[in-house]
């Protein structure tokens, strides 16, 4: 069984992060209908290869019948995980889809309004999410019980700082954080502005960990982990992966099956077993990696 699918199911996104693996610019339309969207999600349960199904985009909270995509797959017997730039994110639209939904992911790259500006992490207004809405949404989470995950990527404009602070405030179950890898035909024409040298993302990890608190799972994943590590499905309604450094598609899920659309890109069980199973990161780990 593959742990997780991730399903990005639009290209749009109120954001212009630098760093994004999933601007879709190589994909023409504006996706399937939300009837096919359904019967996808309802395929991809039946064929009982997933255990977790991860909305994405783009920005998922942009399209308006999200929650009802969540419960689907909820009462389709599925994990259910959200990944969310929290701009959109209301006490309301959490209150609504608590029961349904068992993981919550902010992407947080800085708390500082300058960084997130630099990076890209802002609306058409020049809007960012400031850390009080989101101690507020973690804080809601806690209350109902939906588990917290925080995504940060390491990029040329963060690499200095320390989160530390934040994310002990918000108490995620779980920080993963990335490395900004290049993806051919996504994000390689603004790459050289967002990258940080290796070296840069491994300073990152090792401070970032002091003073982190215990109950807090530290999640590294450097450029060679992420690279074919994750099965996502696109806008289309197409397996894709991006072992080869760019995106590789597969054909329409609905119209060749689960099953055969699987095999026609390349699938690394045990590469997504050992993501899933978290990368424990110390000193030792990083110096190894070094080598």
């Amino acid at each position: 069984m593959i742990p997780t699918v991730n399903y990005h199911l639009l290209k749009a996104c109120n954001y212009a992060c630098k760093y994004c693996y999933a601007t879709f610019d190589d994909v023409k339309g504006k996706g399937i209908s939300k009837e096919e969207q359904k019967s996808l999600i309802i395929l991809l349960a039946q064929s009982k290869l997933f255990r977790k199904i991860n909305f994405a985009g783009g920005e998922p909270l942009l399209v308006p019948y999200i929650h009802e995509l969540i419960q689907l797959a909820k009462q389709q017997g599925l994990t259910t995980s959200i990944v969310t730039n929290a701009s959109l994110l209301t006490k309301e639209w959490i209150l609504n889809i608590h029961p349904y939904l068992d993981i919550l992911t902010l992407s947080i790259d800085s708390a500082s309004k300058t960084s997130n500006l630099l990076i890209g992490r802002k609306d058409h207004q020049g809007n960012t999410v400031n850390t009080e809405k989101l101690i507020v949404i973690a804080q809601l989470c806690h209350n109902l019980r939906i588990n917290l995950k925080i995504n940060t990527v390491v990029n040329r404009f963060n690499k200095n700082e320390t989160l530390t602070p934040l994310i002990n405030a918000l108490q995620p179950f779980r920080w993963k954080v990335l490395e900004a890898t290049k993806v051919e035909g996504q994000n390689d024409k603004q790459y050289s502005e967002i990258c940080a040298e290796k070296t840069d993302f491994e300073s990152f990890c090792i401070r970032n960990q002091s003073g982190l608190l215990e109950n807090i799972k530290f999640v590294p994943e450097p450029a060679d982990i992420i690279q074919g590590s994750y099965l996502m499905v696109d806008l289309l309604g197409r397996f894709y992966d991006s072992s080869s450094g760019k995106h590789s598609y597969s054909s329409k899920i609905l119209e060749s099956g689960v099953e055969k659309a699987l095999s026609e890109i390349n699938v690394n069980i045990h590469k997504f077993h050992l993501r899933e199973g978290d990368y424990e990161v110390n000193r030792e780990f990083l110096i190894l990696n070094k080598q």
